[in-house]
């Protein structure tokens, strides 16, 4: 089967202590103006797979994935290594 892995990561996001979350702040005043957390199940990922295009029947088929992962794009290089 021939596949195409969509992800995101987040470039040293253990040591800037970042996920996937939103956080707006006025920088004038360091207050938060709006804040969009992740579920609890994804509020300490730091790589996801967002989809896979994949080819089946002669054709490319899209699946929406949604999968987070704890460790960056190792963890996600070690999911399809093998």
């Amino acid at each position: 089967m021939h596949k195409i892995v969509v992800v995101v990561t987040i470039h040293e996001a253990e040591q800037r202590s970042q996920n996937f979350g939103l956080r707006i702040v006025n920088a004038q005043t360091n207050q938060e103006a709006a804040r969009y957390d992740l579920t609890e199940d994804c509020s300490v990922e730091t790589a996801m797979i967002m989809a896979e295009l994949y080819r089946k029947d002669g054709e490319w088929r899209l699946n929406a994935v949604g999968a987070g992962y704890q460790g960056g794009l190792q963890a996600l290089l070690d999911r399809y290594q093998g």
